[in-house]
């Protein structure tokens, strides 16, 4: 690893923390929910896996973009695969969470960005304007590898 790529490494690791706690205190997450009932333990047991298979989609999503780099042969499309790696973080993960939940209705889909606000502590009005946006940065991303030049 180079010095610029150690560099970046630390900077995020250091970053990270103070970034997801300032979204925290910017977008508290709701005092009450529908899902109260339930309680912790049980929200916990019925979403756990959902999130976890959130989080390998979300690797998953930023590695597919980024391996295709190389084998393009040109760094042309380089940064607009970059921006479809990160959307990928955002819009794969919420689609098959959508996909898996949906069916078993609307109130399943919103019991599970309840523990999500719940687990991350980032109130769900601010998750929906950053992954909002990030699925905004996704769309002109894919529409310009599209169009290709």
């Amino acid at each position: 690893m180079d010095l610029s790529s150690a560099i970046s490494v630390a900077a995020s690791a250091a970053l990270t923390p103070l970034i997801v706690t300032m979204w925290a205190k910017i977008t508290p997450v709701a005092s009450q929910s529908e899902f109260d009932h339930m309680g912790a333990d049980r929200l916990r047991s019925r979403n756990k896996w959902l999130d976890r298979t959130f989080t390998i989609l979300m690797f998953v999503g930023l590695a597919i973009p980024i391996a295709l780099i190389p084998r393009l042969g040109t760094g042309r499309l380089a940064p607009w695969l970059l921006g479809l790696a990160l959307g990928n973080m955002v819009v794969l993960p919420t689609a098959v969470i959508g996909a898996l939940t949906l069916p078993k209705g609307a109130a399943r889909f919103r019991e599970f960005w309840r523990y999500y606000e719940v687990k991350w502590r980032i109130g769900l009005k601010g998750i929906a304007w950053v992954y909002g946006f990030i699925s905004l940065v996704w769309v002109m991303c894919a529409v310009r590898l599209m169009l290709g030049t």
